[in-house]
């Protein structure tokens, strides 16, 4: 079900396939059932964004390879980006600079972006389940965050 693919010349992925594994043993089944693979591949082309993971079919999640840090940030940061990358430990004190301490990268794929790729997932399949389409709005967005922060507190 977890996959990796080699990372782009220059990149890495900062959660390993096992890191991935042992997290969703941590989430439970509830949080995974139903999910067919997490994949952790190159990054698509993105115009300079960086991209961390997505939900990209049913029960198929992607996490993307990232350059190592520190990045140098080609645009400014959205005030929720900042501040969401502060709170799972990014460094930001230097402008347009963001730096990862210790393994704080790895814990933030894991309950950030897996945690909430999964909650795309969840309410997507609960969505399956009772015969309606999966479809994401911002209220969509915004329950999935909630299910990532469940998870994220089982990871602490």
């Amino acid at each position: 079900m977890v996959r990796a693919r080699r990372p782009s010349p220059g990149r890495h992925h900062p959660a390993s396939a096992a890191d991935v594994r042992e997290a969703l043993a941590t989430f439970g089944e509830k949080a995974y059932y139903g999910l067919k693979s997490v994949e952790l591949m190159p990054a698509p082309p993105a115009g300079g964004r960086l991209v961390f993971g997505e939900l990209v079919g049913p029960g198929q999640i992607r996490l993307y390879d990232l350059p190592r840090p520190p990045w140098r940030l080609p645009h400014a940061l959205w005030q929720h980006e900042r501040m969401a990358l502060r709170d799972a430990g990014a460094d930001l004190r230097e402008d347009g600079i963001v730096s990862w301490p210790a393994d704080s990268l790895r814990r933030y794929m894991l309950g950030h972006v897996l945690a909430h790729e999964l909650g795309h997932h969840v309410l997507q399949h609960e969505r399956r389940l009772r015969g309606e389409r999966g479809v994401r709005t911002r209220e969509h967005e915004a329950r999935a965050e909630v299910v990532a922060s469940r998870l994220r507190e089982l990871l602490d």
